[in-house]
């Protein structure tokens, strides 16, 4: 091998060394800042839709989806049955979905009886929003879902409707087996 070779070799191996320690540091603020967030939830107490306040520490230890969302939002109107169908699914084997509306009690009550949802809507309102800011939806765009395992740790997160489908492989990477 020539000089000009080794040279080369030496700054591919120094880029691809330097990419894996940007790659773990990344990771590792990640995972920081999801722990933080999961953390931030679970202190939280919101009122859920028939103003009954809930502590959010009630689903710690469990797998949870979160979902964002508000009654003027036509995708999280359009998903809500499918999350309250993968709940009442998966119930069993400890899954709890929540929704935290951005939104008025009134409103998140007034949907919930008129679609006859029965898994916990809470309300969110500008503390929703910042919330989910902090579990990453950095854009602030709804519907916006997260997955947080048992453990506490954020699992998944998607911007935009998720399909069943989506969710149950979800949980199925979770070990969370179906009916």
């Amino acid at each position: 091998m020539n000089r000009r070779s080794l040279i080369m070799a030496g700054l591919v191996g120094f880029a691809a060394a330097a990419g894996g320690i940007g790659t773990a540091v990344w990771r590792t603020e990640n995972e920081a800042r999801d722990s933080a967030a999961a953390q931030v939830l679970f202190a939280l107490t919101l009122d859920d839709a028939g103003g009954t306040p809930q502590a959010l520490s009630q689903w710690r230890g469990r797998p949870l989806v979160v979902n964002f969302w508000a009654p003027w939002c036509a995708p999280c109107v359009e998903e809500m049955p499918d999350l309250q169908r993968v709940r009442d699914e998966y119930r069993v084997q400890g899954l709890e979905v929540i929704g935290v509306g951005i939104d008025s009690a009134v409103r998140i009550r007034q949907f919930r009886d008129a679609h006859q949802i029965s898994l916990p809507l809470l309300v969110g309102g500008a503390e929703g929003t910042s919330l989910g800011n902090q579990l990453g939806n950095s854009a602030g765009v709804l519907p916006y879902t997260v997955m947080i395992g048992a453990d506490g740790r954020v699992a998944e997160r998607k911007i935009g409707r998720i399909r069943p489908d989506e969710l149950r492989g979800w949980l199925k990477a979770q070990g969370i087996a179906g009916r």
